[in-house]
Formats: structure tokens, sequence, C-alpha cells
């Protein structure tokens, strides 16, 4: 399937979660936020495999995959390595209660409040969905590493580069037409684009507070909402809006996603 994401959870349930804590996780957060990017989720242990092998190949062809950290998950940390190697995109997430076995400095790791409350859920949602995007937008034709290491690549003598430089410089307009062509085509589904006339700037704190029962307002990925109530929670906002695919119960707060509607 394209656009396929897979995703790799830890198996089973690890000591130190309640029973189906990271069922939750995969139902709130990874299901949206790979929704949200446009990929359609696959879960690690949802398919029974008659050959082990089937499931690398499952991580080597998807088009991305997420590993899930937390609670140390060796089959995440194998997933990783896998896509790695093959300088294939992936994206790492664990909970904040999960000590990090290795720098991810360079690897954008992402980190989820696992006590799963509506506010930390819905940051999380946006920020993995954005990640996704970006680890197959900016995948580079090597990894640095392999660069660095010349990994795969053959070895050629002086002479043989001087032909390939001289060959390189007289290639035709026609070449380079066909290479656009052959190369792959976007599938990514994006927010809601082109933006409709009467959608403005995002929504500003001062803006936020006055929000009201009644009022309009955009979401990038849902349209044009209608306030149910609101609720203060703390610092937050938690808002009914009706959809017109049904209500959702949103954190307002200033983020790109949520835009005013201009009269």
């Amino acid at each position: 399937m394209e656009n396929r994401c897979f995703i790799i959870m830890p198996p089973g349930e690890p000591g130190g979660y309640p029973q189906g804590h990271f069922n939750l996780v995969y139902d709130y957060v990874i299901v949206p936020a790979c929704r949200a990017a446009g990929y359609w989720p696959s879960r690690s242990g949802s398919t029974t495999y008659n050959d082990p092998l089937d499931v690398v190949k499952e991580i080597i062809d998807s088009e991305i995959v997420l590993c899930d950290l937390s609670a140390t998950n060796s089959n995440g940390l194998y997933g990783l390595a896998v896509r790695h190697a093959l300088d294939l995109p992936v994206t790492l997430v664990k909970d904040m209660k999960t000590l990090t076995l290795f720098d991810t400095s360079d690897f954008g790791l992402i980190e989820y409040d696992e006590s799963l409350r509506i506010d930390t859920v819905q940051k999380a949602v946006e920020i993995l969905s954005e990640a996704l995007k970006k680890a197959v937008e900016n995948k580079k034709e090597r990894h640095a590493l392999l660069q660095r290491l010349t990994i795969g690549l053959p070895q050629v003598s002086a002479q043989t580069m001087v032909e390939t430089t001289i060959s390189s410089s007289t290639e035709t307009t026609d070449q380079t037409i066909l290479e656009e062509r052959q190369k792959p085509k976007e599938h990514l589904l994006p927010k809601i684009s082109p933006l409709p006339d009467y959608v403005g700037d995002p929504l500003t704190e001062e803006e936020i507070e006055k929000l009201k029962k009644g009022d309009f307002l955009f979401h990038l990925n849902h349209g044009k909402g209608k306030v149910n109530f609101i609720k203060n929670t703390g610092k937050d906002k938690l808002t009914s809006i009706q959809f017109d695919a049904g209500p959702k119960l949103l954190v307002v707060a200033v983020s790109d996603y949520f835009r005013k509607i201009e009269e």
C-alpha cells in the first residue's frame, strides 16, 4: 500500500505501565499523527508472518517507519538500525519516563507525555505529524555516515572519474527532463489547501482568550467549526468545536493549525 507508515510499538504489556497503555498511545497519538501527515498506519504485531524475514521486508518496503522506543523497545531499535543502514526515512518517539539509551541528537527524537492528557496528546499529534512529513521531505540521496565511510560506493580509478566528469558535463537538456519525469510523484496528503478566502492568520493568545460559545474558527485539518463550549483547564482552553465531520474536543492554543475567520 502506498503512503504506508510501519509502526513498531513496544510488544506485549511492559512492566510499569497500565494494561493496554500502548494501545491507547497508538490510537490517540500515533494513528492521528499518521493520518494528519497523509500516511496509512500499519502496526507491527497486527499481522502474522510465515517467515521472520517478512517483517524485515515490511520495515524496508514502507515509505516511512515510526519506532516507539518507550520501555526500552528493542524491536524499535532494530527497526531504526535497518532503516538507518539503508538510508531510509525513520521517525523516533518515546515517552518521557523512558531513559534515552543513546545519543539521539541526529535522529530528531520526539517525546510524549505518558499520562496521555488531552492537552499533551493534541500537541504530540501535531509535532509528530510534522516530523513524519519532514523525515521524507528531507531525505538525502545518501546518508552522511554512509558518505563519510564510502559504504556501498564502487571503487573507481582516477581515469574513470575524469571520464565520468566529462560525460556529466555534456549531458543534454532532454536527459534532465527525462530524469525529472522519472522522479517519484508526491503522494502526501496536504492540509486543507488552498485555504478558503475567508481564512485569516493564526489565532493569537489575545484572540484565543476572547473566544466564546458560538464563535467560528478554522482548523487546517478539520475545516470551519463552531465553538460549542469552552472550559478553562489552568492555562489551557479545552474547547468543543462542531465541524462538518462532527464535534472535536481540542485544546485551542497558539498554533498554525488554528486560524481566525475574516468577517
